[in-house]
């Protein structure tokens, strides 16, 4: 088999990268601006090729970085030194081919995409066919676009392929190699979707706790679907931000291991978490909440989108940014179970919120080095951690000043038996703060300071602390 031929021809995209280039570039090329979906739609009507070329003169890769096939590579890499002659032949551009062709420096020809021939399926067999004549050659493929060029090899180098033609290939005796990557797709979807995240949208309970309204089982149900809804919108959100952000999620020291960045979940099945995740969440808030909490979905999700596309690359702009979306699941709570929203709690969070999204750049800007001081994709340098720290703070202890007024208003001398007990909250939030920020200086908190608070045993000593509180001040008498 692969003994017996001079050359070994191997495609890019799903074989020797965990990827679609052409899919990545075009979610490069629509991160600058979402409405030039138009324009590649005219482009696409022009044919595959001539999209592939528009794009390419564009958008930029970092071959570097991409997730590629490390098996397959070692493989390829002992293949070339027994002598056989490696070549590229893939769909994807030739500016990207030659790109990676470059960074990895084991191949000898590079066959792409150019002008407009779309080297895919039977025109990449007959271009194959045109350079080696009748010699005889390996083939590396991943897709059953590749069947017509296996069915010509005389060997086949399979990688993630189809069970009906890694049988074929085993039956007809051409199976030279075969490598099926580890892990579950179903089990990339499901990380995709961040469940752990949604412990963040336990805000929506927030206003039925303060309100003392959690008695009320109508109240309980629409907040529970309320919660619902808002954790699969965001888990869309969270699919829309990974795809726009590869490039860069491939340089960070830990997203680089998120499904996408690192090529586990295919990005047809990233596109579709992307845009079926709010379809269903809008689709179930619309038949069964009210529809001031379809509004705050809405709202929540235009500004989401405007994040991924912009604002997080306009500094302190992306922090105000987080800071309303965390505040916007207080509201969305209020607006579903129609409790009145008090404006103490608004005003607490959003200094509670503005201090945490200070914290979740501060720990992106403490990881970086000399070598690289700007945060790529951010607008923050490793100058602007003390301000970052400062602000922090400064926040934090707003927020505590903002929970003491609290206490001493008339709606909470009317609405409490012992009103006097929540100064012990005073004291939990203060703990907590101080808790946290020292935890970020001391590089102890990973990524995002809401999910290290949602397992550090210490926090949630003091969320429980603080429900108890609430409780003893509302119905216990001294």
């Amino acid at each position: 088999m692969v003994d017996n031929v001079k050359y070994v021809v191997v495609d890019l995209d799903g074989t020797l990268v965990r990827t679609d280039l052409f899919v990545e570039s075009l979610l490069r090329y629509l991160k600058g601006n979402p409405f030039r979906i138009f324009q590649l739609a005219m482009w696409l009507l022009k044919g595959r090729a001539f999209a592939k070329e528009k794009v390419a003169e564009n958008v930029d890769i970092d071959a570097e970085y991409l997730p590629y096939e490390e098996a397959l590579i070692g493989y390829l890499k002992q293949l070339k030194t027994d002598g056989k002659e490696i070549i590229l032949a893939t769909a994807s551009h030739q500016k990207y081919a030659n790109q990676v062709a470059e960074h990895l420096g084991i191949f000898d020809k590079v066959m792409a995409t150019s002008g407009e021939n779309n080297l895919k399926g039977d025109n990449k067999l007959a271009a194959i066919q045109k350079l080696l004549g009748d010699e005889e050659f390996a083939y590396a493929g991943d897709s059953s676009a590749d069947t017509p060029i296996w069915r010509a090899a005389a060997a086949n180098i399979m990688v993630n392929a189809p069970a009906s033609n890694v049988a074929e290939a085993e039956k007809a005796g051409k199976l030279s190699w075969h490598h099926k990557s580890e892990g579950s797709t179903l089990k990339a979807f499901i990380k995709e979707m961040r469940p752990h995240q949604y412990a963040k949208n336990i805000l929506i309970f927030v206003p039925l706790v303060t309100s003392h309204e959690y008695f009320d089982l109508a109240h309980l149900w629409t907040t529970v679907l309320a919660f619902i809804c808002f954790s699969f919108c965001a888990s869309g959100v969270y699919f829309l931000n990974d795809l726009l952000d590869l490039q860069e999620d491939r340089r960070h020291r830990s997203k680089k291991y998120r499904p996408i960045a690192s090529g586990a979940l295919p990005l047809p099945l990233g596109v579709a978490g992307a845009f079926g995740f709010p379809l269903f969440a809008f689709a179930v808030s619309i038949a069964f909440l009210p529809i001031a909490f379809v509004v705050v979905l809405f709202v929540y999700f235009a500004i989401t989108n405007a994040y991924s596309f912009l604002l997080k690359r306009v500094t302190t702009v992306d922090v105000m940014t987080l800071a309303i979306l965390y505040t916007m699941r207080v509201v969305a709570g209020a607006a579903a179970s129609g409790v009145d929203l008090s404006s103490w709690l608004i005003a607490f969070s959003v200094f509670i919120f503005v201090s945490l999204a200070f914290m979740k750049r501060y720990i992106e800007v403490s990881a970086l080095s000399e070598k690289s001081s700007q945060v790529r994709g951010r607008g923050y340098s490793l100058d602007d951690r003390e301000t970052m720290f400062s602000l922090g703070i400064t926040n934090f202890t707003a927020a505590v000043v903002i929970l003491a007024l609290y206490i001493n208003s008339p709606f909470v001398l009317r609405s409490y038996s012992t009103p006097e007990a929540l100064w012990l909250l005073c004291l939990l939030v203060l703990f907590w703060g101080n808790h946290i920020w020292v935890c970020a200086r001391r590089n102890e908190i990973p990524d995002d300071p809401v999910v290290f608070a949602i397992k550090d045993r210490a926090s949630q000593l003091v969320g429980v602390s603080f429900v108890i509180v609430l409780f003893l001040a509302k119905y216990l008498q001294f």
